[in-house]
């Protein structure tokens, strides 16, 4: 073989191999960019995904259903739900169980625990997105998150904001779980109302789970005080004098 020197100076591309030897000693090519699959699972151990997936730093999880990816038990490093569905809408989630080991942190010999920076995270507005797809996601307003008993997992209280696609489990045979992220979603929240019909009560619901601050204008463009009442972090009612149209900007 000639010296590493002699050789070009080229830049990555999704399909470059990488020559070299796996744990068990063995010489294979590593593929670098993504390919076609679930990532998890055998067909997509690109190194793209694996430095994804193994990064001690990334809130990375994979998602299992209650057959838990065929091996009997809940799994640490996985958030999962209850019903065996290959694939469970984000919109329908209000409760995941969550492993206080990330997944890459579940891989170690002496893994370390998100406990503190989730609980950290409650009242926060968080998305799971798949490693692979950042177009699937889902946005929630995390409520809470409770440990299960004595066990390794806890209880993730979710409210749903919006979402594009499904958490996929797999069959554990054709398709395999799917690995997501969990990031913060959103520092500056704000929310926009418009009023069409004319009323003396604007009842507004809002989900930025805070109370936010308002700015009244009526429909010439006016910018107006009225009566706010803050019915909770997720709504308010504004109350005029008289029928109004116009809008609500809240943030």
């Amino acid at each position: 073989m000639a010296r590493i020197s002699t050789y070009s100076i080229d830049t990555l591309d999704s399909n470059d191999k990488l020559h070299g030897t796996d744990q068990n000693g063995n010489t294979r090519n590593f593929k670098v960019g993504p390919t076609v699959g679930n990532p998890g699972g055998d067909n997509s151990a690109t190194l793209v995904n694996y430095i994804t997936e193994a990064s001690t730093n990334a809130l990375a999880f994979k998602f299992h259903n209650a057959n838990f990816g065929g091996l009997g038990s809940r799994q640490p490093g996985t958030i999962s739900v209850t019903g065996t569905d290959e694939q469970t809408d984000f919109s329908s989630i209000t409760t995941l169980k969550v492993s206080k080991f990330p997944y890459a942190a579940s891989l170690q010999t002496d893994p370390k625990t998100a406990v503190n920076i989730i609980t950290y995270l409650v009242g926060e507005r968080i998305k799971f997105s798949d490693i692979q797809n950042p177009n699937i996601f889902g946005v929630f307003n995390l409520e809470s998150f409770v440990q299960d008993g004595d066990t390794d997992f806890y209880d993730m209280g979710l409210q749903h904001i919006s979402s594009n696609g499904q958490f996929t489990a797999g069959n554990n045979s054709s398709t395999t779980p799917d690995i997501y992220l969990l990031e913060v979603f959103g520092s500056d929240l704000h929310y926009d109302h418009t009023q069409s019909s004319s009323s003396s009560t604007w009842s507004i619901t809002h989900n930025l789970n805070k109370y936010p601050s308002v700015v009244i204008r009526t429909g010439s463009g006016s910018k107006v005080h009225a009566a706010i009442t803050h019915n909770s972090k997720n709504a308010l009612t504004i109350t005029f004098a008289e029928a109004q149209t116009g809008s609500a900007h809240l943030n």
